[in-house]
C-alpha cells in the first residue's frame, strides 16, 4: 500500500445529545442529591413513622431507583432483588411496628436479629449491581472479587447507618444507641450478615453464569 491509499483514521465523534438527554443530564446531580438527603432523613426518622408510610416511601423509592439505574446505564434490576431489599426494611419496620426492639428474639436480641437479616438481604442486590455496572463499563473481574469490594460497600453502608444513628442520638432526641457498645455490636451483626449474603449471592451468580457459558 502506498501513502496515496493511506486515509488517516478520523476520530469518532458522539452523535448530538437530545434536549430531552440534556435535561437529564442537568437535573441528574440535583434530584440523585435530592434522593440521597431523603433517603439519609427517611432512616433518621424511620423507627418513629408509621408502618403504612415506611411502606409507601419505599416503594417509592425503590422504583426511582430502579428507573433512574435503568436509564442511566442501562441495567434493569431483577425485581426479587428489589424484593429482598423491601423485605430487608421490613425486618426492621415491623420491628418497631411490634415493639420487639429490646426484646428477645430466639437465641439472639430483636436488634441483633434485625442487623444481621438487613444485610443477609441487601447484599445479593449490591453483589449484582456492581458486577453489571463492572461489566457495562468493560471491566472483566472474577465474581469472587466483585464480591469482595460488594462486601466492603455494604459495611461501609452499614457504618454510615451507624452514624445516622448517631446524628439522631444527639441533634434530635433519639434513643437508638443503648450502651457504651452498642454501635460496635450492630456492625458485629452487620458483618456477619454480609458475609452471608454475600457468599449466597457469589454461590447464584457462579451457578447462573456457568449455565450461560454452557
Amino acid at each position: 500500500m502506498n501513502d496515496a491509499n493511506y486515509t488517516e483514521p478520523s476520530e469518532l465523534t458522539p452523535g448530538r445529545p437530545t434536549p430531552r438527554n440534556r435535561i437529564f443530564a442537568s437535573l441528574e446531580i440535583p434530584l440523585v442529591s435530592l434522593l440521597l438527603v431523603a433517603g439519609a432523613a427517611f432512616l433518621t426518622k424511620m423507627c418513629y413513622l408509621s408502618l403504612a408510610f415506611n411502606n409507601v416511601f419505599v416503594i417509592v423509592f425503590l422504583a426511582l431507583f430502579y428507573f433512574y439505574v435503568r436509564a442511566r446505564l442501562g441495567i434493569k434490576i431483577p425485581l426479587m432483588l428489589l424484593a429482598l431489599v423491601f423485605a430487608a426494611l421490613q425486618v426492621d419496620a415491623l420491628g418497631n411496628y411490634f415493639r420487639l426492639y429490646g426484646q428477645r428474639f430466639g437465641p439472639m436480641q430483636y436488634d441483633e436479629f434485625a442487623h444481621l437479616m438487613v444485610q443477609v438481604l441487601i447484599s445479593p442486590l449490591i453483589v449484582w449491581l456492581l458486577a453489571q455496572t463492572l461489566d457495562r463499563f468493560g471491566f472483566s473481574l472474577p465474581l469472587k472479587l466483585t464480591a469482595l469490594m460488594a462486601a466492603g460497600l455494604v459495611f461501609c453502608l452499614s457504618a454510615i447507618y451507624e452514624i445516622i444513628e448517631l446524628w439522631d442520638e444527639i441533634y434530635f432526641g433519639g434513643k437508638r444507641i443503648w450502651g457504651p457498645y452498642d454501635t460496635a455490636t450492630d456492625l458485629q451483626w452487620d458483618l456477619c450478615g454480609i458475609v452471608i449474603g454475600t457468599v449466597f449471592a457469589t454461590i447464584v451468580l457462579g451457578r447462573s453464569r456457568r449455565v450461560f457459558v454452557s
